[in-house]
């Protein structure tokens, strides 16, 4: 005579083909990717931890991009144009742009002529 299954076994191993094939995680799964989810945490933080190593003096304030340019522009009273203050500062050709604007707009400088700013 054929022996019956138990109900139970017969039950979980479809579960767990049904789960395989449409690519379901199991619990075992969940937990394998939250251990090395942890393991990369600690390594993130063990990096972190060593360039934090490197603080700035507390006496000792960064400038503000607008104050950069402000400098560039005192340093030529009588005016300078777009390519002088880009080599002086470095900044990329859209931050200057929209610096600029905010600093005529705000009139902290003028516009002498096409192209040509200055301090006011």
């Amino acid at each position: 005579m054929v022996e019956k299954q138990e109900l139970g076994t017969n039950w979980e191993g479809f579960v767990k083909m049904l789960l395989h094939r449409l690519d379901i995680p199991t619990k075992e799964d969940i937990t394998l990717l939250h251990g090395r989810l942890d393991k990369l945490e600690q390594l993130l933080y063990q990096k972190k931890s060593g360039a934090a190593k490197k603080r700035p003096k507390p006496g000792l304030k960064k400038k503000s991009a607008s104050s950069i340019v402000l400098d560039v522009f005192a340093n030529h009273p009588e005016g300078t144009n777009f390519k002088t203050i880009k080599a002086a500062t470095g900044f990329e050709e859209k931050k200057l742009r929209n610096i600029i604007f905010r600093l005529d707009k705000i009139k902290r400088i003028k516009r002498v002529k096409r192209g040509i700013y200055k301090k006011v």
